[in-house]
C-alpha cells in the first residue's frame, strides 16, 4: 500500500489516495464500492464474485492515510447461499439500500447475467444470500457485457424508495446512455447524455436524494486510447419519462497527467457528519503487472450542490 499525492479540482478537493495491494490471489477486480456512514468501514465487490471488507485510516487533517485493517475476502453468494460462478459472478455495482449504509442491506448489480440483488449485509455480512429485485425489461437490451453497470436507490428526497440503473453499452437511438428509474410497477425510462467516448461505470445517490453522481471511464486494455475518468452531477428533478438529462461535469482527468487506472466504483458519504465525500476505486482486471488498485477520495463543495 502506498499513499498518492494530489491537488484540488474545482468543486472537488483532494482528500487522499492509496495504491492497494493484497496477498490473497482473489484481491482485485473491484467494480463496486460502499463506505460506511462515517467513512471508515469499506466494502467492495469484484467482478469475479468476491467481497472485500476493510477499515480505512485518516490522518490529523482528515485525509485518507491508509488501512486500519486489511480486512478479509469472501464469496458473493447466490439466492441458495452458494458461491457464484461463471458469468453469474460478474458483479459491477454496489450501493447502500438506505441511510444505514453498511449497517443495513446493500444492493449489488450484475452484468452478464443481468440482475439486481439485495444482500442483508448489516445483519449477516458475507453469509447473506441474494434476494433478487425485478429489473425493467429494457435493461436486457444492451450489448453483451454492457447491459447493467450502475445501480442505486433513493432513500430520501423527491424519489424516495425508487431504484435507478444505467448500462455501460446500452445506448438509445441517439447514442446516449439508457437508464431507468422505477418503483414497483411504475417505470420511467430516460437517457443520460453521453460524454464523448466515456462509459458509465457506477453511480451514487446524494444523501438528500436531490441528485446523483456518475463515475465514467475511458479505458482500453489494448491502449487504443489513454485512460481517463470523469465525474458528473445530475438533478433528480430533471428525470422524466423519455427525457435526456445533461448533467454537470465535476471532474475529468486522464493519464499520463494524473496517475489513474480503470476507475469503476463510486461511494458517497458525509465524513464524520460533515463534508460530503466521494470515494472511487479502480478495477485492475487482475492484470497486476500493468494495472493497480487505486482508491481516491475527494470532498465535494456545498456550492456545487446549489440549485439541486
Amino acid at each position: 500500500m502506498s499513499r498518492l499525492g494530489g491537488r484540488d479540482f474545482g468543486p472537488l478537493q483532494w482528500r487522499g489516495g492509496l495504491r492497494l495491494r493484497g496477498d490473497d490471489p482473489r484481491f482485485g477486480g473491484f467494480s463496486g464500492l460502499i463506505l460506511g456512514r462515517e467513512g471508515r468501514r469499506l466494502l467492495a465487490v469484484s467482478d469475479h464474485g468476491y467481497w472485500w471488507r476493510a477499515r480505512l485510516a485518516y490522518d490529523d487533517r482528515g485525509y485518507l492515510s491508509g488501512l486500519a485493517s486489511s480486512g478479509a475476502m469472501a464469496h458473493v453468494l447466490s439466492s441458495r447461499a452458494t458461491p457464484l460462478g461463471g458469468k453469474w459472478r460478474d458483479a459491477e455495482a454496489l450501493a447502500p439500500y438506505d441511510a444505514r449504509y453498511l449497517s443495513g442491506p446493500v444492493l449489488t448489480g450484475f452484468e452478464r447475467k443481468e440482475r439486481l440483488a439485495l444482500y442483508d449485509w448489516g445483519s449477516r455480512g458475507a453469509r447473506a444470500p441474494a434476494r433478487y429485485i425485478p429489473l425493467p425489461p429494457g435493461v436486457s437490451l444492451g450489448k453483451n457485457n454492457g447491459e447493467l453497470e450502475a445501480a442505486a436507490r433513493f432513500w430520501a428526497g423527491p424519489r424516495k424508495g425508487w431504484f435507478i440503473v444505467a448500462g455501460e453499452k446500452n445506448f438509445d437511438t441517439r447514442g446516449n446512455v439508457r437508464a431507468w428509474l422505477w418503483k414497483g410497477k411504475t417505470i420511467l425510462p430516460f437517457s443520460i447524455v453521453r460524454l464523448g467516448h466515456f462509459r458509465v461505470t457506477d453511480m451514487a445517490v446524494l444523501p438528500d436524494g436531490k441528485g446523483f453522481i456518475t463515475l465514467e471511464r475511458r479505458f482500453s486494455r489494448k491502449l487504443k486510447v489513454l485512460p481517463a475518468f470523469a465525474l458528473r452531477l445530475f438533478r433528480t428533478a430533471d428525470i422524466e419519462r423519455g427525457r435526456t438529462v445533461p448533467g454537470r461535469l465535476l471532474l475529468k482527468a486522464g493519464w499520463p497527467a494524473y496517475a489513474i487506472d480503470n476507475m469503476e466504483g463510486l461511494s458517497i458519504h458525509r465524513h464524520d457528519g460533515g463534508e460530503l465525500r466521494l470515494t472511487i476505486i479502480s478495477d485492475d482486471n487482475y492484470n497486476r503487472a500493468l494495472q493497480s488498485t487505486l482508491l481516491f477520495q475527494f470532498a465535494l463543495s456545498e456550492k456545487a450542490l446549489a440549485g439541486l
